[in-house]
């Protein structure tokens, strides 16, 4: 079977000898209406469905789009080019690409990505074995999300590059890309971003992203130097709304690093397991702590809103769903709720039926502020700290009580509020404060 014939057959039946576990469904679902320079915690919950999307008009289209792209400047060459890895990257990306990007992203700004990507994959030695199938999906792309197609493969190289030329290994690496990309890049967390989901220039203009932003530099900041990543999500966890993104970065074995190379299904299910938990401020526990693992064991198989999602550059049958635009079927998907129930001992119950929990917010003005709250409930008395604006949004103290103690007083200085404890629930209060 020719090559491009090949890398097409691959992508249209997506990832599945990388992830044979994952359900052939989308998302379509409604889109909310937010704030463009604001975050705050959704009224409603997001809207998600899912069904089957191998749509023969796509592959038409696709195919029709292979023929087109390879009389242009700049494919022509690459899908020509004497260097097998070369063709077989520019065959990947030239299939794969979102149909919006195809007259958007030239020829000539994908021979550069696959340049620098093939630079950084035969610069490390860490990097010159990940298998070749995840380096296509999970190093090479351009872009993580629906994010603005800014050419920052050369930046993160240089700044990433220096920063890890004597690690000894991938996780080495990874770990300390992890630990100094706030200071290297100079983004901070903040609801007051431009945008959801901005690109690392725009979050590096501004100083400011929202955890898919800081994702966003975090994927490709590993990607730049050949380590595997992608972004992991979940559009609204089961006891609360808001949504949260975050980074997975693969560590697995070596093995299959050749465009030829064979690929068993024994491989491939072991690649599964190389995939580890992070986000751009890593817990100090290292891989696969995080604030909201607790949270994602919680996720509810029969309730797509509260999957775990992590993203595909390939075809896979699923959305990633993306709460800024909902509707959008442009980025690909795994549905990785059963990874995190194992990585957490199995699925959790979000609140025992006979708990409440109370989740705590401060607020001066209209900034969250780090502040001691008391919990009174008959004669038992806790004490909690809220978070400030630093932390995400979603990170919020909370405080377990039973739900038939009676009522519950939460003070904070001078300000009071009651509330009645409801069972198996999380109840959330805002404390505003002069």
């Amino acid at each position: 079977m020719p090559l491009l014939s090949r890398v097409l057959a691959f992508c249209l039946v997506g990832m599945a000898s990388i992830n044979p576990l994952f359900a052939a469904t989308t998302v379509a679902p409604k889109a909310p209406s937010l704030p463009a320079e604001t975050c705050p915690v959704p009224d409603e919950r997001p809207e998600v469905t899912y069904k089957a999307n191998i749509d023969p008009k796509e592959t038409a289209a696709t195919e029709a789009w292979v023929k087109e792209a390879s009389m242009l400047p700049g494919w022509k060459e690459l899908l020509n080019s004497p260097d097998v890895e070369t063709r077989h990257c520019a065959n990947f990306l030239l299939v794969t690409m979102p149909a919006s990007d195809r007259h958007k992203v030239t020829g000539e700004m994908i021979a550069e990505n696959i340049r620098l990507a093939l630079a950084a994959r035969h610069r490390f030695p860490w990097a010159q074995q990940v298998p070749w199938p995840i380096f296509l999906n999970d190093v090479l792309p351009y872009a993580c999300l629906d994010e603005a197609r800014d050419p920052w493969r050369a930046d993160f190289l240089q700044r990433f590059g220096d920063m890890v030329k004597d690690a000894g290994s991938r996780d080495a690496a990874a770990k300390l890309i992890n630990a100094k990309i706030q200071d290297e890049v100079g983004v901070k967390y903040s609801t007051r971003r431009r945008a959801a989901n901005q690109s690392p220039s725009d979050s590096m203009r501004q100083g400011l992203a929202s955890c898919s932003g800081l994702s966003i530099l975090l994927c490709d900041a590993f990607r730049s130097v050949g380590i595997p990543a992608r972004i992991a999500g979940v559009p609204t966890w089961v006891t609360v709304n808001g949504n949260h993104n975050w980074v997975e970065v693969w560590l697995g074995a070596d093995g299959a690093p050749k465009p030829d190379s064979e690929v068993t299904p024994l491989l491939a299910l072991q690649w599964q397991a190389g995939w580890r938990v992070t986000e751009y401020n890593p817990d100090a526990k290292g891989w696969d702590h995080a604030w909201f693992m607790e949270r994602a064991a919680a996720a509810d198989p029969a309730k797509p809103e509260t999957w775990i999602y992590a993203t595909s550059w390939a075809r896979t049958g699923l959305t990633f769903p993306m709460v800024w635009n909902l509707r959008s079927t442009q980025v690909h998907g795994l549905d990785r709720t059963a990874a995190y129930h194992a990585l957490n001992g199995g699925r959790k119950v979000p609140v025992a039926p006979d708990k409440t929990h109370i989740a705590l917010r401060a607020y001066r003005g209209d900034k969250r502020i780090a502040a001691e709250v008391t919990v009174r409930q008959g004669s038992t008395t806790q004490s909690a700290t809220t978070k400030g604006e630093d932390k995400d949004l979603n990170d919020v103290t909370r405080v377990e009580v039973p739900a038939a103690g009676g009522k519950v007083t939460v003070q904070c200085g001078e300000v009071t509020r009651t509330v009645t404890p409801e069972a198996g629930k999380e109840l959330t209060i805002e404390l505003r404060l002069p």
